[in-house]
């Protein structure tokens, strides 16, 4: 279930990634950063940074949750942020390629 949650995760920092990029004022950046964290956020989807501070202030504060534990959620977070950000670069990217290809025939 992390792991597919971080997928979508990643998919929506990847997404943000783009669409910083293609923006040029700093409110529209500022309310496009919070509206796609506030949706990361209030969905409860695992990130690897988001993520982090949770699960490490809850192993420092309770015994039931080891080093292992937080090992393996970063690591899964890890995992799926990467493949979900992967999967939605390579899609912008084919689709971009695909429209060159067919607009110069």
């Amino acid at each position: 279930m992390i792991f597919v949650s971080a997928i979508v995760a990643g998919w929506l920092m990847g997404l943000l990634s783009w669409l910083l990029a293609s923006s040029r004022d700093t409110i529209s950046r500022i309310v496009m950063i919070y509206m796609i964290t506030a949706v990361m956020s209030f969905t409860g989807l695992h990130h690897s940074i988001i993520g982090s501070v949770e699960v490490f202030s809850g192993m420092l504060s309770s015994p039931d949750i080891s080093v292992w534990d937080y090992l393996s959620f970063q690591s899964t977070a890890l995992m799926g942020n990467a493949f979900g950000g992967a999967i939605f670069v390579a899609l912008l990217k084919y689709r971009a390629f695909v429209f060159n290809i067919v607009s110069k025939n």
